[in-house]
């Protein structure tokens, strides 16, 4: 049985990127709440959003997720990430105006950014978030240039690209000249972590204005992350890993809000392929 994976997207742009990969495998594209039959495709592996995990998990359809803890942050050197971050629930945020974001989630009305404690809780209770959504906050308010992601599996950096430059987000000609320092310092960073480096994750570092030097900006789940212009091949090997590496610290498992969103939506099921909707295949 060739590999497979399900894309769970809004958009084919990113899968078409992906569906090169390794020859023998095969990309399905979903549109659609259900989901292929593990059954039908084995080994399956899952690339999605949060939401669409959290959803799984209450269907038990959710494969063992990999994931950084999500107060991951918190714990490096602060010689790697510039400044001191907290990991807290959103009840327990101190008044003022700060870095601040969900620790997890990836929630449209909630993006991260510099703001004040009380614009911050109420644009996530009327994203229906729980007081005790976990949340990281920063005093230090940060200049960052050359923002780049790195593919890192099992203490390896194995591709990267650039996601913001001068201000820039991401196209298929962002450029930045500065990929192969970025390159080295992620390499560097994933040295000096050592065991605290998740086994599989998209490993975020970008060029510090103020102080002149690289950092790290975060740790996200691999399967959850976008590939921007990695190498297809690599990418999706590390998603499959981030499919099954997620035992004992480093298990992905939903927070309340994730679950409390889920609930709300139709349950998400497994069906044949001759029952589905939303598929399309392509070939590597």
């Amino acid at each position: 049985m060739t590999r497979a994976l399900c894309v769970i997207a809004q958009a084919s742009t990113v899968a078409m990127r992906l569906a090169p990969g390794r020859g023998g495998r095969r990309l399905f594209l979903s549109y659609a709440d259900q989901v292929p039959l593990a059954a039908e495709f084995d080994p399956l592996s899952f690339w999605m959003a949060d939401a669409y995990a959290a959803r799984l998990q209450l269907a038990g359809l959710a494969p063992r997720l990999a994931a950084p803890t999500w107060d991951w942050l918190s714990g490096i050197e602060a010689d790697l990430v510039g400044r001191g971050v907290v990991s807290t629930t959103l009840d327990r945020v101190p008044a003022g105006r700060m870095f601040l974001k969900p620790a997890s989630l990836k929630l449209l009305g909630v993006p991260a950014g510099v703001q004040e404690t009380e614009d911050f809780r109420r644009a996530a209770a009327a994203e229906g978030a729980d007081p005790r959504m976990q949340v990281q906050y920063s005093r230090r308010i940060l200049d960052l240039d050359h923002e780049h992601r790195f593919v890192v599996r099992e203490g390896q950096v194995l591709t990267g690209s650039a996601y913001r430059v001068g201000g820039r987000a991401w196209s298929p000609s962002l450029r930045s000249d500065r990929s192969v320092e970025a390159d080295r310092f992620a390499r560097e960073a994933v040295r000096a972590l050592g065991e605290e480096c998740p086994p599989v994750c998209a490993l975020d570092v970008a060029w510090d204005r103020t102080d002149r030097r690289w950092l790290i900006v975060e740790a996200n789940p691999l399967w959850a992350s976008g590939p921007y212009s990695c190498d297809p091949v690599p990418f999706v090997d590390a998603v499959e890993h981030a499919n099954t590496a997620g035992v004992g610290r480093w298990a992905w498992r939903a927070e309340a809000t994730q679950l409390a969103r889920a609930r709300r939506h139709e349950p998400m099921v497994a069906v044949g392929v001759e029952n589905a909707t939303g598929y399309a295949e392509y070939a590597a």
